[in-house]
């Protein structure tokens, strides 16, 4: 009874003489009729956990307003099982106390109480004092012990005819699929998955939609207008957009060959599959059920990851755009001095010479080398762009990846681990069961 009483909040704690109700805890509630509130709310409190209530009276309040009105007449309709004990009849004469309990009998009729069970005590004259009360509990034992008995022998009957069903023993459970195979198909059908969803594309929208995103910030002063016209081309939209791109991954294909493995596992183990549980594990293998199942996983996938797509800056990229701008006027002051060469009569002009070709005048040096240094700027924010695209791209790819999985595992295995666990926890309450009737 130990749990039973930590359960319904007992500290005080009297245990009497073994052998007397062993299977019966006697809780000793406060007086209702007391005017501490905090009493009053303890019993409101326990009354709905007991089996069995006794309603203790004496010969000088059996007829208090508050026990009949609060308690009895409320609570005595919802209480299956109780008593009404007139104590203290020691202080009356068997004759009063035979009128007393007709006249509580009565009172319990208004109450609505007719069949309640009304039992004499006598404190003073010991155990055969209390014999009416007595023989009340050994039979509310008793009846308790029966419904309990056969309560237990029906969950038993029930356990092991669903255990026939499910096919599980008091020993170790095999699962319904092998965990290597299931694990093999897992990885077959989050791989075509993935292939649809096109991971390797997304990285070179992600490349391309970084690169873009580098332009304005260290192109120079044509960054902006080569973005623009990138975006109004509708060229963004189709190779610099990783979201979009992610969004329209059902126009690349159907599931349906991804969940070949699938589907060829199941039919394989169908056969050794309990009869009762074939249906169930049949259901999964229907491609149209599992493919649905798939697709809104991997569209609660990518409407996750797509919410959040942010291509990444640098401020390299600035450092970069300012040495174009550079670039860019050194490039007009080049095109300047070489148009001056066929405007100006005789212009006085240096040369460098360089090897094979010879003298070359200093104008056209300066434009080749400034030509030269606005090339590898470019080339250098188109790496570094590139780079930093990439790095997002794996990152991005390895979160769908992970989250594809997941998906994959949660809309197509869970159901067979689940079935698993089920079948696990009937063979060990089976052999719980067991146990005890041993």
């Amino acid at each position: 009874l130990a749990e039973l009483i930590a359960w319904l909040g007992i500290t005080q704690i009297r245990e009497h003489a073994p052998g007397q109700l062993p299977d019966v805890a006697v809780l000793d509630l406060p007086d209702i009729d007391s005017i501490a509130s905090e009493h009053r709310a303890k019993v409101d409190a326990l009354l709905p956990r007991v089996d069995a209530v006794a309603w203790v009276v004496d010969p000088q309040k059996y007829g208090d307003d508050v026990a009949h009105t609060a308690y009895l007449r409320e609570w005595g309709p919802r209480i299956g099982r109780q008593i009404v004990v007139l104590n203290r009849a020691d202080l009356l004469s068997a004759a009063d106390a035979a009128r007393v309990r007709d006249d509580l009998r009565a009172r319990l009729r208004s109450d609505g109480l007719a069949e309640a069970t009304v039992a004499i005590t006598r404190g003073r004259d010991g155990t055969p004092g209390i014999v009416e009360l007595r023989r009340w509990l050994d039979a509310g034992v008793e009846a308790k012990r029966i419904v309990v008995g056969r309560l237990a022998t029906s969950a038993r009957d029930a356990a092991r005819e669903l255990a026939r069903h499910a096919d599980v023993a008091e020993g170790a459970v095999s699962p319904l699929v092998d965990p290597a195979r299931r694990e093999r198909a897992l990885d077959d059908v989050a791989r075509g998955a993935l292939a649809i969803v096109d991971i390797r594309g997304l990285g070179r929208q992600a490349v391309a939609a970084t690169r873009l995103a580098a332009r304005p910030r260290g192109a120079g002063p044509l960054g902006h207008l080569t973005s623009a016209i990138y975006r109004l081309t509708g060229r963004a939209r189709a190779a610099a957009d990783p979201a979009g791109y992610l969004r329209r991954w059902r126009s690349r294909g159907p599931l349906a060959p991804s969940l070949e493995p699938l589907r060829a596992l199941l039919q394989s183990v169908l056969p050794s599959v309990p009869v009762a549980l074939r249906g169930r594990v049949a259901e999964l293998s229907t491609p149209a059920i599992v493919e649905r199942r798939l697709a809104e996983a991997i569209d609660r996938t990518v409407a996750l990851e797509g919410a959040d797509f942010r291509a990444p800056t640098s401020i390299v990229w600035s450092v970069i755009g300012f040495g174009q701008y550079l670039v860019t006027a050194l490039l007009i002051f080049a095109a300047l001095w070489f148009a001056s060469l066929f405007v100006l009569h005789q212009p006085v002009t240096g040369s460098l010479d360089v090897a094979i070709v010879g003298p070359v005048p200093a104008p056209v040096a300066l434009l080749a080398a400034v030509l030269l240094a606005g090339y590898l700027l470019a080339l250098a924010l188109r790496m570094h762009a590139g780079w930093l695209g990439r790095r997002w791209a794996r990152r991005i790819g390895a979160l769908i990846t992970r989250d594809v999985r997941a998906r994959v595992r949660e809309a197509v295995l869970l159901p067979l681990e689940e079935l698993d666990a089920a079948r696990e926890q009937l063979t060990r309450a089976l052999r719980a069961m067991n146990e005890d009737c041993g």
